[in-house]
């Protein structure tokens, strides 16, 4: 969208010495350092690499719940539409819990740290 010089000096940022139309369309915005996207990329993939091993190992601890209660006689883990149900909710809870758990030890570290 084409603005005319008077609509250009009523925005904010619009009278910029040597601004082109291509910089005055983008009034606000900044770039982002290319070490800032990077690190924000590398900590959302090791969140999801940590969460998608512990989801891993909560998987395999359920499934050994369950197949030792299933042994042990108990009747309503026989349910099998209540199997499922624990055998998807349950490795999720678990993860849940975990990072809440790291939630708070980051706490009390940073707390630890700063006085």
């Amino acid at each position: 969208m084409k603005l005319s010089d008077s609509q250009q000096g009523s925005r904010p940022g619009g009278d910029r010495a040597g601004a082109t139309p291509e910089e005055s369309e983008r009034i606000g915005s900044h770039s982002i350092p290319l070490a800032d996207i990077a690190g924000g990329c590398l900590t959302t993939l090791g969140s999801v690499g940590l969460s998608c091993g512990l989801l891993l190992i909560n998987g395999a601890f359920v499934m050994a719940c369950l197949s030792a209660l299933a042994a042990a006689g108990v009747k309503w883990f026989e349910n099998e539409k209540l199997s499922q149900f624990c055998l998807f909710a349950g490795p999720v809870a678990l993860l849940i819990i975990q990072w809440m758990m790291l939630d708070y030890l980051r706490f009390l570290w940073r707390r630890r740290h700063a006085g």
